[in-house]
């Protein structure tokens, strides 16, 4: 096996253990009955920082 597969294979199964590990979280936040608002980073996440004016 090259060095390149080894490290796409790991890198695809860290993935898949991440997403395995955090479906449970994202479905609890997602079924909570209270709004979370756009503070939420979970639900409204902020890829660059605001603005100052």
């Amino acid at each position: 096996m090259s060095t390149p597969t080894y490290v796409v294979g790991v890198v695809l199964a860290l993935v898949a253990l991440a997403t395995v590990l955090a479906t449970p979280f994202l479905l609890v936040h997602s079924r909570t009955e209270h709004d979370h608002g756009p503070g939420c980073w979970w639900c409204h996440p902020r890829l660059l920082p605001r603005k100052r004016r």
